[in-house]
């Protein structure tokens, strides 16, 4: 591997760049102008760089449908965090006012929702079967991941796997299906795809817990919205959860917290003092274990860059 993941894929970046912003078409109204500032000041771009490298297994020729596949989820992903912001009645989000608070309720809804469309009109031309299929079920299962967030705020009987399951569909879906509509956009072989599916899935779950450990331990500057915001908001994440089971004092101090939903700050600065986010980053550490055997036997250098993105997160756990 002579080059960066990021080097590699940066000319296959800015196709999708110049897709996305002829596609948003800023100047029209303030729902386009939303999209748009949404995805100008938006983060890394995990989720089109998984697809654009594993789509590189494939056939080469299926070139331009690679781009629009990536381009498609990377606006399923701004969708998700426009209708996350309403649930959440956040204020900012990567350092910026949201569209919910600068523009009220209905042009949030109306702005995800315009993504979301725009996202299913890059790959109506696509012509694969199973890419539809996997593309309209995982579509489903976010929006029923957004419900069950909803549902089980401020739920302090929820249980671990209500946690896991809660967070496949928020975070590791999407990423299993970047996976996926990579590899069908340019036909990946099937045995190669069983184990990138894996591989997704395991890389999703471990972004997703040690984002929900980040939120207690970084600065505001890094999160880019205020920490403590989920134990806030009522989302009980996996230190959370653990420390719930394993601590009476906690556990009457959080249903307490429940009911009455006032003091975020001192369940916050209890559970700091204990053991539960280096825990949590082990559950998280171990899925990326999986997650680099599930790439044995992947052809390189993608297997290389994909061992990379682990590598990266791993130091993100340290």
């Amino acid at each position: 591997m002579t080059k960066p993941f990021r080097t590699y894929i940066k000319p296959d970046l800015k196709q999708i760049d110049n897709y996305i912003r002829s596609s948003l078409q800023p100047g029209k109204s303030i729902v386009n102008d939303e999209s748009f500032n949404l995805y100008v000041t938006g983060g890394k771009k995990l989720r089109p760089s998984l697809a654009l490298l594993v789509g590189k297994l494939g056939d080469k020729n299926k070139y331009d449908y690679l781009i629009k596949t990536a381009a498609s989820l990377e606006l399923i992903h701004m969708a998700s965090l426009v209708h996350d912001d309403i649930i959440d009645d956040s204020k900012t989000r990567r350092k910026h006012k949201t569209t919910y608070y600068k523009h009220g309720y209905f042009q949030a809804i109306n702005t995800g929702n315009y993504l979301l469309s725009s996202a299913i009109e890059a790959v109506a031309h696509i012509e694969h079967q199973d890419f539809h299929d996997a593309y309209a079920e995982a579509m489903k299962k976010i929006v029923e991941g957004e419900l069950f967030q909803f549902d089980t705020q401020f739920d302090d009987t929820q249980t671990i796997d209500d946690y896991y399951r809660k967070i496949y569909k928020k975070t590791a879906l999407l990423i299993v299906l970047s996976i996926k509509l990579g590899s069908y956009a340019t036909n990946v072989e099937e045995e190669l795809l069983e184990k990138l599916i894996q591989y997704g899935y395991n890389i999703g779950m471990s972004f997703q817990i040690l984002d929900d450990c980040l939120d207690f331990t970084a600065s505001e500057k890094v999160l880019g919205k205020p920490n403590f915001s989920d134990l806030k908001n009522g989302h009980y994440t996996l230190p959370v959860l653990l420390l719930r089971d394993e601590d009476p004092y906690f556990r009457s101090m959080l249903k307490e917290y429940s009911h009455a939903r006032k003091n975020s700050e001192e369940l916050s600065k209890y559970l700091l003092k204990t053991n539960a986010i280096s825990q949590s980053k082990k559950v998280s550490s171990r899925y990326l274990d999986e997650a680099l055997q599930n790439i044995e036997g992947i052809p390189s250098p993608v297997k290389d860059y994909l061992a990379e993105v682990v590598e990266k997160l791993r130091d993100r756990l340290n």
